[in-house]
């Protein structure tokens, strides 16, 4: 009994971590909001809440934030923050891209809020070289 406890707890701790530092709240409407280790994307008739996404930077880095979005109704802004919760890039409609260099080393997070927003989006991230 306790070796299948111990699994069971294995597992869910390897899910966590597999998993990331990802975060949604509100309410979706007629479609989904999703996010993976670059990116964080949405399509639904309605949504009204936020999605977030964690990611470790280092000190030199150059990052490329692409943003996307359609909008039917509503509003929808997509914005990096550090550590201190300073936003660092905002992005607040159409289509966009963005290089962020890396002053310190931080853990940063990709937020995008919504406020009954129909339509669609899609923000990514990638190390430049």
């Amino acid at each position: 009994m306790l070796k299948i406890i111990k699994s069971i707890m294995l597992v869910a701790c390897c899910l966590l971590i597999v998993s990331g530092c990802s975060s949604r709240e509100g309410k979706v409407v007629g479609g989904k909001v999703k996010s993976s280790s670059n990116r964080i994307l949405g399509d639904y008739r309605e949504f009204t809440g936020s999605a977030s996404r964690d990611m470790e930077v280092k000190k030199g880095e150059n990052w490329v934030f692409s943003f996307d979005e359609t909008t039917r109704k509503g509003t929808v802004v997509a914005y990096v923050v550090d550590s201190n919760d300073k936003t660092i890039l905002e992005f607040d409609n159409g289509k966009d891209e963005k290089i962020l260099k890396v002053s310190k080393d931080d853990k940063y997070k990709v937020k995008v809020k919504t406020e009954e927003h129909g339509g669609k989006f899609l923000i990514e991230w990638k190390k430049s070289s």
